[in-house]
């Protein structure tokens, strides 16, 4: 597909619209850095070992945002080209690492 046109308004438009998006998914994988801290702390507390879980839930966290600063890059090359391809890839793999670590703490909290 070639460039939608309309002008710098539009482009400057996509790029906000690609920050917020960057930024909404920061907040996800810090979430699940923070969730899988507690995880792991709770269960120390209780005097059992989740530390695989802890860390399983804190590296999804890590890699989905990873997977949200390539993202951004990637969008960012596109906004900026004459021809626009839609690459939703890296959209499935974030949601799919944030879905995991949600499948971890359900697990976890199932088995409570």
């Amino acid at each position: 597909m070639r460039g939608r046109g309309g002008g710098e308004g539009v482009r400057v438009r996509d790029h906000l619209a690609n920050i917020r998006t960057l930024l909404a998914w920061l907040r996800a994988g810090l979430v699940l850095l923070g969730l899988g801290f507690v995880v792991a702390r709770l269960q120390l507390l209780a005097g059992g070992d989740a530390a695989p879980i802890g860390l399983g839930i804190a590296a999804a966290g890590l890699l989905v945002v990873a997977a949200a600063g390539l993202r951004f890059l990637v969008q960012r090359r596109a906004i900026e080209g004459a021809v626009f391809e839609a690459h939703p890839g890296y959209d499935l793999l974030i949601a799919a690492l944030a879905a995991a670590a949600g499948v971890a703490v359900f697990a976890f909290l199932a088995t409570r």
